[in-house]
């Protein structure tokens, strides 16, 4: 006899038990295939987390959805492979360890100084920077730890390096000073997408600028009045009549007294403010670009934390904001404020640290995008690489289109140091693979390494091929795992990265492996180049009330306080049940209630099924499993109807999972896994099972079968069971390894893997399909439903069997006739009357297939009864309040996923029907 599985579900005791074996018996390792073999590769880059992160839902949902098909793959005898890794998050690691340094109290960043200071980081991130990869591996992701990487490692530095130098010698990346966006707080250049716009009430100065000539003024009009310091010009439309005839003339500064000139530009709005703008080229990117036009000088006024740093000036040394307060009181006390009026600032705000950005003249790294953009640009519109939804495709266009030049450099000690140096003596910058130690320009041994990092983007959108080897040893770069596994098949991310990463992920693969070696010899075309074949963008996870998540609102989900609660397998398949391409996920936790309860039940199957089997050996009959990953197609010709048929509806569902999954509708699939083994395998299966296994001891006390059908279906109960666990199982893992093992235990036999995620998935062919049988046995399931509901509205005692009227086609009376023993178990049904002409009466039910009607007489309580029907009234009336509230708002409708609103069209109809009928009975009671 088996060891019993324990008689409560309880996940805490399985989950840790197996996520450690998976990765102790390297379960889900890949070693490189030799040029030999043939695979069919199913390869994922995780989406790598900052190594200063812990698990969001966000991630949750991301790991899910990607694990569900790695499984999935991996169980159809692809070659799965899911690269795991972490970002060095050079802005958010930076600033986690200063903080460190600050509660400390002992030092700061610069005196520790630079190789300290990154001495130090190392240090943090060996102890606290697995923190997230280490939830990964308690949750169970079944990715390739033998590949797990971290964007600094060694290997991956080099390849950064030698991706920098090569662009550098192909002419694409340049140095130069422009505006860029300045964090003053942690002091570096950020990118335009880190950068946030938030609307926040402020004001438009008006302030008088007199001509130097005492023939009159000019009024200009800005929100930031601090910067007119840096004012070189004041610009005026060339078509604003108003100013025609002053450009030329020269102005004089306010409280700065220097002259400048004014000109005529475009950019100068005649409808806004009073239509002449101030010019301050170092600190605005438009204003910028009118000073390249005009010629003009770029004098900065600020240092890096925003401060005034104008020597001699009274301003010299202030906050930015500060210096604001005072020039505006300076402004008004000399006569030139002219006005303040209310005005909507729309204000850059840094995503890292939420201070105000400050456009500033910086010296900084650029790429030259416009031919990589090309190349990315026609690898979309080529249908190389394919979004989902498709609407993410043109999202991805515009802003491909429109892209400006990349700036690659950040202000920074953490992260990949710029391979460049420049000569004291010259001025050249020398960039290398190498340490020079002479200038190559005019041989000077006095050269100092530039000090800016690369953009943590940078790397990250290296890693498609980086991550595989690149650039090798050999001439062509082509190593062995680039040739089996690049491009990978898919990348499954969510819409914030879209532009951040797998915009430069397409621009920097289709340029370092365009004419790359294929394993054949032949060249890479821009169809191999790419770095996946598809783009899947997952949805956002909301609250239960369909609000976006933030620590302000308070009402963000801690995943690992769901997954103690409930159980990894829980939380999973609630994101999967409601996982569907364009669709937000409202996540509740009474959904995953609901789902533990599901893995609640299926634990239970499992022991009702573990009891057969010791039952069975002890009436002599050895319970087999099939050593291979399929269900017996030979079906004996006694088979009962209800195997046939849920071996049926097990190649039905199976085609339905992987047309579902292979469109990402987990939703879909989820729902159809969940519906056959809830459903039709539990509440249909194991009930009708109980009649065909009827295990007795004979009169010497020995249990033998009953029958050759109670063998045929303990058998088939054993295969249908182990089937419908693979079915689940990158659904559901711990619960399924668990209860797999245990089914082979129980057998006694050897499972044939390490692992059931090593196992076949199930296919289609796996299993008898019969139409016949389904047909039937949707009619009996019709015909049980349709008794079941009379019997409750009649009050029959649930335990009280009753005879049945039928009028029906014969084949149908026949069907009825034929499995009266399951009417009888499932719908208390005592015997079958066939009558020649459809029953009526308040007992009696019609279908398009059949007639129906429950005899049974009570002897009726009318208070009772009444007071009964008038509680169902009020209760169906609520319900009914309930619905209309939510059919009639069209925010709901719009938003909800059409099976949600489609369920409660028909529960509402359901409701008012049963409200109807109790009514028509309230009626028909005689008076008391």
């Amino acid at each position: 006899m088996s060891q019993e599985l324990p008689k409560a579900y309880d996940p805490s005791l399985i989950e840790e038990k197996w996520s450690k074996f998976w990765v102790d018996e390297r379960i889900f390792d890949v070693p490189t295939p030799t040029s030999t073999e043939i695979i069919t590769p199913f390869v994922q880059l995780l989406p790598p987390p900052n190594v200063t992160g812990r698990l969001h839902m966000g991630h949750m949902l991301n790991q899910t959805e990607m694990d569900i098909l790695t499984r999935w793959h991996r169980m159809s005898g692809d070659t799965a492979v899911w690269v795991p890794g972490t970002d060095h998050a050079g802005i958010a690691t930076q600033m986690m360890v200063e903080r460190q340094l600050a509660a400390e109290g002992t030092t700061t960043r610069e005196q520790l100084g630079r190789e300290a200071f990154t001495e130090r980081v190392w240090c943090w991130k060996q102890q606290y920077g697995s923190a997230i990869t280490d939830q990964m591996r308690r949750l169970g992701a079944s990715v390739d730890w033998s590949r797990e990487y971290f964007t600094m490692d060694d290997r991956l530095s080099v390849a950064v390096k030698e991706a920098f130098v090569r662009l550098w010698e192909q002419g694409l990346i340049y140095r130069g000073a422009y505006i860029v966006n300045w964090d003053p707080q942690i002091q570096t250049a950020v990118s335009d997408l880190e950068v946030e716009s938030e609307e926040r009430a402020g004001s438009l100065f008006h302030i008088r600028y007199d001509l130097a000539d005492g023939t009159g003024s000019i009024t200009i009009a800005t929100t930031r009045p601090e910067t007119m310091l840096g004012d070189t010009a004041v610009a005026v439309n060339p078509t604003d009549e108003r100013y025609l005839h002053l450009v030329g003339k020269t102005l004089v500064l306010p409280l700065v007294g220097r002259e400048i000139p004014i000109i005529a530009d475009a950019w100068a709005q005649p409808e806004f403010g009073t239509g002449a703008v101030k010019v301050t080229p170092a600190h605005d990117p438009n204003d910028f670009a009118i000073g390249q036009r005009h010629n003009l000088p770029s004098p900065s006024i600020m240092d890096t934390q925003a401060r005034i740093a104008l020597a001699g000036s009274p301003y010299d040394g202030l906050d930015r904001f500060e210096a604001r307060k005072r020039i505006l009181a300076d402004l008004e006390a000399a006569g030139l404020l002219v006005a303040t009026k209310d005005h909507t600032l729309t204000l850059p705000i840094s995503q890292r640290t939420g201070a105000v950005i400050e456009p500033r003249l910086s010296m900084q790294w650029f790429i030259k995008i416009q031919p990589l953009a090309d190349k990315a640009i026609e690898a979309v519109d080529k249908g190389h690489i394919k979004f989902t939804p498709d609407n993410y495709r043109k999202t991805y266009n515009e802003w491909m289109n429109n892209i400006h030049d990349w700036c690659i450099s950040r202000q920074l000690w953490w992260g990949h140091r710029i391979p460049a140096w420049h000569c004291a003596d010259c001025n050249q910058i020398n960039v290398s693979r190498d340490i020079p130690t002479t200038c190559e320009k005019c041989s000077s041994t006095s050269l100092v390494q530039e000090t800016d990092v690369l953009d943590t983007w940078f790397s990250s959108g290296l890693l498609p091929f980086t991550v595989f080897g690149w650039p090798g040893s050999s001439p062509d770069n082509l190593t062995p795992d680039l040739a089996a596994f690049y491009p990978t098949q898919l990348l499954v991310t969510g819409f914030d990265i879209l532009f951040f990463w797998v915009a430069r992920m397409i621009m920097l693969s289709c340029h370092f492996m365009l004419d790359v070696p294929m394993p054949d010899g032949s060249r890479r075309s821009l169809e191999n180049a790419v770095p996946f074949k598809a783009v899947y963008i997952h949805a956002l996870v909301r609250d239960a009330d369909r609000q976006k998540m933030s620590k302000t609102k308070g009402n963000v989900i801690d995943p690992i306080e769901i997954v103690t609660k409930y159980g990894t397998d829980a939380v999973r398949f609630t994101l999967a049940s409601q996982a569907s391409p364009g669709t937000d996920i409202a996540f509740n936790e009474a959904r995953t209630e609901g789902y533990r309860a599901f893995a609640n039940k299926i634990w239970n199957a499992a022991r009702f099924i573990q009891m057969n089997i010791d039952r069975g050996h002890e009436a002599g009959y050895k319970v087999s499993l099939s050593s291979h990953d399929s269900v017996s197609l030979e079906l004996p010709d006694t088979t009962p109807l209800e195997t046939r048929w849920i071996f049926s509806r097990l190649s039905s569902v199976s085609d339905e999972v992987a047309h579902a999954l292979d469109a990402y509708r987990f939703d879909e699939a989820a729902n159809a896994v969940y519906q056959f083994f809830w459903g039709e395998f539990c509440d249909w299966y194991l009930e009708l099972v109980k009649l065909r296994m009827d295990f007795f001891p004979d009169e010497n006390g020995v249990f033998k079968p009953h029958n050759d059908v109670s063998a045929i279906t303990l058998n088939a109960l054993v295969g249908v069971f182990e089937a419908a666990l693979r079915l689940l199982s990158p659904f559901m893992p711990f619960l399924t390894e668990e209860l797999w093992h245990a089914l082979y235990a129980s057998v006694g036999s050897p499972s044939p893997a390490k692992s059931i995620a090593l196992t076949r998935y199930p296919l289609p062919a796996d299993f008898a399909a019969d139409a016949a049988s389904v047909d039937a046995m949707n009619i009996l399931q019709e015909l049980i439903n349709t008794v079941r509901g009379l019997r409750k509205e009649l009050a029959v005692p649930e335990k009280e069997s009753a005879p049945i009227h039928l009028h029906a086609h014969p084949r149908t009376s026949a069907l009825a006739y034929a499995n009266a023993d399951m009417l009888s178990r499932l719908a208390r049904v005592s015997a079958v009357e066939l009558v020649s002409a459809a029953p009526t009466g308040n007992n009696a039910r019609s279908t398009p297939t059949f007639d129906v009607a429950v005899l049974y007489e009570r002897q009726i309580d009318v208070p009772a009864e009444r007071e009964r029907l008038t509680k169902d009234l009020a209760k169906f009336n609520k319900g009914l309040e309930a619905a209309d509230k939510q059919l009639n708002n069209e925010g709901f409708i719009a938003r909800a996923p059409a099976h949600i609103v489609d369920g409660l069209k028909k529960q509402h109809a359901e409701t008012i029907a049963l409200k109807q009928k109790a009514q028509a009975a309230l009626d028909s009671l005689p008076p008391d």
